[in-house]
């Protein structure tokens, strides 16, 4: 059995990575990174223009683009909009997920508790208060869908970043491409998505599978490309009349990053496939494919931007080298939602579960 993707979408990663490319240079990157703004305000249209947003394109094909965008660092919300399934209203507008807040620490308690609280007012209409905190891209959303708690349990709504009732603060973050916001509702009005109970539970579920198997594949981008930065410079750079990735101790941190990039990448892609086969797939099987691709994915991301740095050598320790944005990315991703530990942790418990269970 091979396992791979199709002429397709390898035709569609080449025009990605060529647009990419080409739009957003490193220079650009930076630029945007310490604009105002931090993302590109004219990026969104090609993107709906290209069919990025289409909601007919499975999680597969999805990847090769988050992996894409993680190798140039691509400046603007696509990925928090992407992670929100086909089951919300599709809008060609950017969107974000708003679910930390002080009872919610990760994304998979989102189903269960919510510091928001929605009630419905005697017109029928749907109102939340609350506040909920480091909100991706939430400053160029144009619609933030947020989960609160009903007298029936948690739901998902909708609303607007800039209605009445809502107001949204900028907090600081490491990461000047993907920067984070508090969002407080007082009474705003928001229009609901799901009903609380088993549609609620689901959409949560894919919810989190799609965002935490973007993100994955995003390190794989970010890892790819600390690892190009780190083989060209040994490439190019001599010593003692040799090129310094000829010496063992430079070639094996590029070795080691190469390895663990792949590894990373196949899980990624594998975490993909098994979510657009959630309906066929026992939902255990679909959390370890996640959970594996996540902490695979954070991990080749940080070792090969800092075995990157260790053989650039000292122009690496400087603004003027656009490593540390990847640097940047890498520890942003290990920070989102829940740690690598507790991603094992809850791995390890389906495994040991699954050999306790009876056989024969």
């Amino acid at each position: 059995m091979e396992f791979g993707p199709t002429s397709a979408q390898e035709e569609f990663r080449e025009v990605a990575h060529a647009f990419l490319a080409t739009r957003y240079p490193p220079e650009r990157v930076a630029e945007l990174a310490d604009s105002a703004y931090g993302h590109a305000v004219d990026g969104w249209d090609p993107l709906v223009r290209m069919g990025w947003l289409d909601p007919e394109l499975d999680l597969t094909t999805l990847a090769l683009l988050a992996e894409e965008s993680g190798y140039v660092l691509h400046p603007t919300p696509w990925w928090s909009t992407l992670g929100l399934p086909p089951t919300t209203p599709a809008t060609p507008v950017p969107r974000t997920f708003a679910w930390y807040d002080e009872r919610c620490r990760s994304l998979r308690d989102t189903a269960s508790r919510s510091a928001c609280r929605a009630v419905r007012s005697p017109d029928a209409a749907w109102r939340v208060s609350g506040t909920k905190r480091l909100v991706p891209d939430l400053a160029s959303a144009s619609e933030v869908v947020l989960s609160a708690e009903t007298p029936d349990g948690v739901a998902l709504f909708s609303a607007s970043p800039t209605g009445p009732g809502v107001s949204v603060t900028p907090t600081r973050s490491l990461d000047g491409l993907r920067r984070l916001s508090r969002l407080r509702c007082v009474d705003a009005p928001v229009r609901p998505l799901t009903e609380s109970g088993a549609a609620t539970r689901e959409a949560l579920g894919l919810i989190r599978w799609r965002t935490l198997t973007l993100l994955a594949a995003e390190a794989v981008g970010v890892a790819a490309r600390a690892l190009d930065l780190a083989a060209g410079h040994a490439r190019e750079r001599t010593q003692f009349g040799r090129p310094i990735g000829s010496y063992q101790g430079v070639a094996f941190r590029i070795a080691d990053s190469y390895l663990a990039t792949e590894l990373a990448r196949t899980l990624a892609y594998r975490a993909a496939w098994l979510v657009d086969q959630s309906a066929l797939t026992p939902p255990a099987e679909v959390d370890g494919a996640v959970a594996c691709a996540v902490v695979a994915g954070r991990d080749a991301a940080l070792a090969a931007c800092e075995h990157a740095m260790q053989v650039l050598g000292g122009i690496a320790m400087t603004w003027a080298h656009p490593v540390h944005r990847w640097y940047r990315r890498a520890l942003w991703l290990r920070s989102f939602d829940a740690s690598s530990s507790a991603h094992l942790a809850e791995l390890a418990a389906q495994l040991l579960e699954a050999d306790d269970a009876p056989h024969g």
